[in-house]
């Protein structure tokens, strides 16, 4: 069995994109798509190959909005939970 054409610049487009999910600072504030797989998807040899990797970022994308949505949610909660202790130890 033959590998896909597209499948090792999506294996290149995952692994750069699994870490800047983490690192974006401007998490909160940015919309479209992430540019970290800009340059892997500009070198694509066709449109075809192009409309995969752009699906395959725009999945990772989705991916890491939800898992950065989790992490803010737990962050918050525990700020809350921060600052109940910190009330709780300074009242007699």
């Amino acid at each position: 069995m033959r590998a896909h054409p597209f499948l090792g610049r999506a294996v290149l487009l995952l692994a750069g994109a699994a870490g800047v999910g983490a690192a974006c600072d401007n998490r909160r504030t940015r919309e479209g798509p992430s540019p970290a797989a800009d340059a892997i998807i500009a070198r694509a040899a066709s449109p075809e190959e192009r409309r995969a990797l752009e699906r395959v970022r725009d999945e990772i994308d989705a991916e890491m909005r939800q898992k950065v949505g989790a992490l803010d949610a737990e962050i918050e909660a525990l700020r809350r939970e921060n600052e109940e202790l910190q009330r709780s130890v300074r009242e007699p």
